[in-house]
C-alpha cells in the first residue's frame, strides 16, 4: 500500500508539471519521473531476483503512469483553453503521452530491479543509465522543442558553486555566508582578461585556470585573518567578505597603480638621507576603468574550439551544456581525490573537533586555509564559465542572496555528500529558473481569461495581476522549503552517512532503549 501511495505522489506531481509546459513535455516528465519513483521504490526491497522485484512494482508503475497521462490529457483539452491557448495536436498529445507512459513504467521497473543486482554492478549500471540520459537530455530538449537546457545550464553553474561551498561547510565546517564573492572574483577576472572593453583577448581555455587560481588566492586572504574565529563570528567575518567584493567591483571604474619601488621607497630614503631625487615614478595603471561599475563588462570572450575553430554561441546551448557538465566532472573528480586523501580526513577531523585534532597533530591553519583556498577555487571555475555563457557581468548579481541560495543547496541537498549538493542544485535552481517562471505565465494566462475579467474594479485587476507572480516570492519559497526540510528531514535530501548518524544519534538511542524494554 505504501508503494502504491508513492506511485499516485508521483503521478500527480508529474501530471501537475505537465500542466505548466504542456505539449511533449509529458515525455520528458514521465522518463525523469520513473527514474526517482524506480530508485525510491527499489531502496525498499532486499536484494533478490531483479524480475521479481520489477514484477513487485509493475502495478505501482501502471498507477503513476495511468495518473500521469490522465491529468496531461486534461491539461491538454481543458486547461489549454482556460488559459486561452490552443490545445496540441492530435499526433502530439497520442505520440507524447504514449512516450510518456512507457517510458514512466519503464524506467520505474528497471530503476527498482536494478537493486536485485550485485551492488557493484547496480552502481555501474545506474551509472551507465545515468551517463546516457544526461547526454541524451540537451538532443531530446531540442526535438521537442521545450528549451529546457539553457535554463539547467544556470542550474549546473549553482552545482559548481555547492560542490566548493561544500569542501568549506560540509568538509570543513566552517561557516562561509560571503561564498558569492568568489563567484564574483572568478567571473570579474574573465571579464577582465578576456573582453573587448579592455582590450586583452585572452583565450578563455586559460582565463578560466587563472580565475580558479585567483579565487583560491582570495580565499586563502579571507581565510587567514578568520583562522582565531569559530561559529557565528567566522560567519559574520564572511558575510563582511561577501557583502565588500560587489561594492568593490562597482567602484573600481578609477584605478591607478603605481610602482612601490620607484614612486615612494626609493625616493623617501633619498630624502630621509636629505638628497632630492628626480626620479620618474613609473605607473603601471592610469586613471584605468576595471568594471565599469553598474554597467558591468560586456562583451565577454567565447570559448573556440582549437583545430576546428568553432566558437560557442548563445543561440546553441549544448556545447555550453557539454562543458558545464565536463566542469562538473572534473571537480567532482578532484573532490572525491580530497575528501579521500589526508587532507580531507584533516577536514573532517577539524569539523568534529578542532582541539582533539590539533592534539592529534594536525596544524588548523594549514587545514583551514586549504579549505577555504580550495573551495574558492571550483567558486572561479563556476564565475569564468558564468561570465563567458552570459557574455555580461553585473554587480548586482552578486549579492547576499546568492550566498544564501548556495547554501541552501548544500543543505537541501545533504551537507558533506557530492551527490546531494548536486540534487540540491538541481532542485533549487530548476525550481528558481524554470518553474517558476512556466507557473508565472501559467497563472498571468489563467487569470486572464478567468477571474480577471470578472473583476469590475481596474485598481483591483492591476493589484491580482501584479500579485500573483510567484517568482516575487521565490525567497519566501526557498524559507518555506528549508523549514520544512529542518524538521522533517534535516541531514537534507540525500544525506552524509556521518552528518545523518548524529542527527539521529537521540532516536536511535531511544529506539536501542525500548528494544532492550521490550526484551
Amino acid at each position: 500500500m505504501k508503494q502504491i501511495r508513492s506511485g499516485i505522489t508521483f503521478g500527480i506531481i508529474g501530471g501537475l508539471l505537465t500542466f505548466l509546459f504542456g505539449g511533449w513535455s509529458i515525455a520528458v516528465i514521465g522518463s525523469l519521473m520513473g527514474v526517482g519513483l524506480g530508485m525510491g521504490l527499489g531502496g525498499s526491497f532486499e536484494r533478490k531476483e531483479p524480475l521479481k522485484i520489477a514484477k513487485a512494482v509493475l502495478p505501482t508503475a501502471v498507477v503513476a503512469a495511468v495518473i500521469l497521462v490522465v491529468l496531461s490529457l486534461y491539461q491538454n483539452s481543458v486547461v489549454q483553453q482556460a488559459i486561452g491557448k490552443r490545445p496540441a495536436p492530435a499526433e502530439v498529445t497520442i505520440f507524447a503521452n504514449l512516450i510518456g507512459f512507457l517510458g514512466s513504467i519503464l524506467f520505474t521497473t528497471l530503476l527498482a530491479a536494478l537493486h536485485g543486482l550485485p551492488e557493484k554492478q547496480e552502481i555501474r549500471i545506474k551509472f551507465i543509465l545515468l551517463a546516457i540520459l544526461v547526454v541524451a537530455f540537451p538532443f531530446v530538449d531540442k526535438l521537442t522543442a521545450l528549451r529546457w537546457t539553457a535554463q539547467i545550464i544556470f542550474a549546473l553553474i549553482f552545482v559548481i558553486l555547492g560542490l566548493g561551498l561544500n569542501i568549506v561547510v560540509g568538509y570543513a565546517g566552517l561557516l562561509d555566508l560571503g561564498y558569492a564573492a568568489f563567484f564574483a572574483i572568478g567571473a570579474y577576472t574573465t571579464g577582465i582578461l578576456s573582453s573587448p572593453q579592455h582590450g586583452i583577448y585572452m583565450n578563455f581555455w586559460l582565463v578560466i585556470w587563472i580565475a580558479a587560481a585567483m579565487a583560491a588566492v582570495w580565499g586563502f586572504m579571507l581565510g587567514a585573518p578568520t583562522l582565531p574565529l569559530r561559529g557565528d563570528y567566522l560567519a559574520i567575518v564572511t558575510l563582511g567578505f561577501g557583502e565588500i567584493v560587489p561594492v568593490l567591483f562597482k567602484n573600481l571604474i578609477d584605478v591607478t597603480i603605481k610602482e612601490p619601488f620607484t614612486c615612494w621607497i626609493l625616493p623617501g630614503i633619498i630624502r630621509l638621507f636629505g638628497g632630492e631625487t628626480t626620479m620618474a615614478c613609473i605607473t603601471l595603471v592610469n586613471h584605468k576603468d576595471l568594471t565599469a561599475g553598474e554597467k558591468g563588462i560586456s562583451p565577454i570572450g567565447r570559448p573556440t574550439i582549437p583545430f576546428i575553430n568553432y566558437t560557442f554561441e548563445s543561440s546553441n546551448p549544448i556545447p555550453w551544456y557539454f562543458l558545464i557538465i565536463a566542469i562538473i566532472l572534473l571537480s567532482v573528480f578532484i573532490i572525491r581525490r580530497l575528501r579521500e586523501s589526508r587532507l580531507g580526513r584533516a577536514w573532517m577531523a577539524i569539523r568534529e573537533d578542532e582541539l582533539a585534532a590539533a592534539q592529534m597533530g594536525i596544524d588548523p591553519v594549514k587545514t583551514k586555509l586549504a579549505a577555504f583556498a580550495m573551495g574558492a577555487t571550483f567558486s572561479g571555475f563556476a564565475g569564468a564559465f558564468y561570465a563567458a555563457y552570459i557574455a555580461g557581468i553585473f554587480p548586482s548579481v552578486f549579492d547576499f542572496s546568492a550566498s544564501i541560495i548556495i547554501l541552501c543547496v548544500v543543505i537541501l541537498g545533504g551537507i558533506g555528500n557530492i551527490n546531494g549538493v548536486i540534487v540540491g542544485g538541481l532542485v533549487i535552481m530548476t525550481a528558481d529558473r524554470l518553474f517558476l517562471p512556466a507557473l508565472k505565465d501559467f497563472l498571468a494566462s489563467l487569470l486572464t481569461h478567468t477571474i480577471l475579467p470578472s473583476i469590475s474594479d481596474p485598481v483591483m485587476q492591476l493589484t491580482v495581476k501584479d500579485n500573483a507572480n510567484p517568482i516575487l516570492y521565490r525567497f519566501l519559497l526557498f524559507g518555506l522549503t528549508l523549514v520544512i526540510m529542518m524538521a522533517v528531514r534535516p541531514e537534507g535530501l540525500i544525506p552524509n552517512a556521518q552528518v545523518r548518524a548524529e542527527l539521529h544519534a537521540d532516536e536511535e538511542l531511544a529506539l536501542e532503549n525500548a528494544k532492550k524494554t521490550k526484551g
